[in-house]
């Protein structure tokens, strides 16, 4: 009997501390949640952007251009700025298109230009020249040369006389493609036959580009959109070495290429 009324009062104990810890695990209040870290605020600023499609040589009025939040690390080097040209809106207004410009596009001065015409003048960098050279676009890049790509300038000439070799070289590396024949449009669904090439090049290259044209044919070779263009490259043209040679009573002159 003693120990049946042991036995009851410990199940009795046991009871009571698993009902305390059940009614104290119930109402423990849940940890507060840890706050994420704030997101760190971007920086903004405002350019000028086209509020409508604009044509080429289209004449740029005050409502087809507006001011956009723009962000700071995203803004492309020659957009307008507001913070820097605070009359970038009324200074654009009134000038001309040099290429067609999307809506929302921003705007930098190369894509304006003073009077309808000047649209070749507009598009060159400052201390560069407008060049064109008679160069076969389809026979070196089957017609897929386009205003804005980078090619090389392969110059080719002959050498010997009795039987003439073809010697070819790159003169030129990375330049800039202004204009095809007349179209400076970038975009096109076809492709370009075009004799001639406009390229953007520095006095130095111009002079070399000029010479080589006189004395052999010029080709062009389309490089990867994926490389970055950077500042053309020019590989010194060296001049042709003439020597005396006689023969018997005859005296020739032979030029070595």
């Amino acid at each position: 009997m003693l120990r049946l009324l042991i036995l009851i009062i410990a199940l009795g104990a046991g009871g009571g501390a698993a009902w305390i810890a059940t009614q104290q695990t119930a109402t423990a209040p849940d940890p507060a949640p840890v706050a994420a870290p704030p997101e760190p605020a971007i920086e903004m600023t405002s350019v000028l952007v086209a509020e409508m499609d604009l044509a080429r040589s289209g004449e740029v009025t005050a409502e087809a251009l507006r001011w956009q939040d723009w962000p700071v690390e995203a803004v492309p080097p020659s957009a307008i700025e507001r913070k820097a040209q605070p009359g970038g809106l009324r200074e654009a207004t009134g000038q001309y298109a040099t290429r067609p410009i999307l809506t929302g596009e921003p705007i930098g001065q190369h894509l304006l230009a003073p009077t309808p015409g000047s649209y070749l003048a507009a598009m060159l960098s400052p201390g560069k020249r407008a060049v064109a050279i008679d160069a076969n676009t389809q026979s070196t890049a089957g017609g897929f040369i386009l205003p804005n790509d980078r090619v090389d300038v392969l110059y080719t000439t002959e050498r010997g006389n009795d039987a003439p070799e073809l010697r070819s070289r790159t003169i030129l590396k990375g330049v800039r493609v202004l204009a095809i024949d007349q179209s400076t449009d970038q975009t096109t669904a076809n492709t370009v036959l075009g004799r001639t090439a406009t390229l953007e090049l520095t006095e130095a290259q111009a002079e070399v580009v000029t010479a080589a044209q006189s004395s052999g044919t010029l080709s062009l070779s389309l490089r990867p959109m994926v490389e970055t263009p950077g500042e053309p490259s020019m590989d010194a043209m060296e001049a042709p070495k003439r020597i005396r040679v006689g023969r018997g009573t005859s005296i020739e002159d032979i030029t070595l290429n």
